[in-house]
């Protein structure tokens, strides 16, 4: 029977790895398409400056590859109007923000033609789909924070809601004169066979859902 046997800098190595956060990224510093391939160009006009061949040079083999990369298509709505911008995720999310935008609009001027309130003056809301203006780290970090802005206010929204909201102490009872059956406001149905009132019975919360009982 064999038994193998672990060294301890490699326990130590995988506690450490297993322990530590992660190390930060490296810093990416963006450059538009026409520099780098001015950059590009001028290297390759000037192969004494790498050095070496430029088939082996490792910053011309990195520019060849980076603009070889398909273009990240990043896409926004453009609000006429106001002149406002908006990142989005996708194009289909443009197209589906763009179209709930104009619908949102329609329906405004709709409730004001039918409160009889005057159109004559009103401007249709244009919203039209168009590519990012942003370079993609900073279209991904309006979205963030929009997204974070949009998060915050349904949370102070629902918050505001659950403030007014007073949870119902009791529970309805509803006598039907016909029958003289009790409708709760839980939704049950209960007979009193003897008739009479539920306090006559002994009956002070809901059988069904276990509220003070309100006749």
């Amino acid at each position: 029977m064999s038994t193998e046997t672990i060294d301890t800098s490699t326990v130590e190595h995988i506690i450490q790895a297993l322990s530590e956060p992660p190390a930060p990224a490296a810093e990416v510093v963006t450059l538009g398409r026409q520099m780098a391939e001015r950059i590009l160009s001028w290297l390759e006009d000037h192969p004494a400056i790498a050095g070496i061949a430029l088939s082996t040079c490792e910053e011309v083999s990195v520019l060849r590859q980076a603009l070889a990369e398909p273009k990240v298509e990043l896409w926004a709505i453009h609000s006429v109007g106001p002149g406002e911008v908006y990142p989005c995720l996708s194009k289909e999310h443009a197209e589906r923000e763009a179209k709930e935008l104009f619908e949102q609009g329609e329906k405004m001027k709709a409730d004001r033609i039918a409160r009889g309130e005057s159109v004559e003056h009103w401007h249709d809301w244009v919203t039209n789909v168009t590519p990012s203006p942003w370079e993609p780290a900073e279209h991904f970090e309006i979205l963030a924070e929009e997204t974070a802005d949009h998060r915050n206010d349904l949370i102070a929204r629902l918050e505001e809601l659950e403030a007014k909201a007073e949870p119902q102490k009791s529970c309805k009872w509803t006598r039907d004169e016909d029958t003289g059956a009790y409708e709760t406001a839980c939704g049950a149905t209960w007979h009193l066979f003897d008739g009479g009132e539920p306090e006559e019975h002994g009956q002070y919360f809901c059988h069904h859902c276990g509220k003070q009982i309100d006749d």
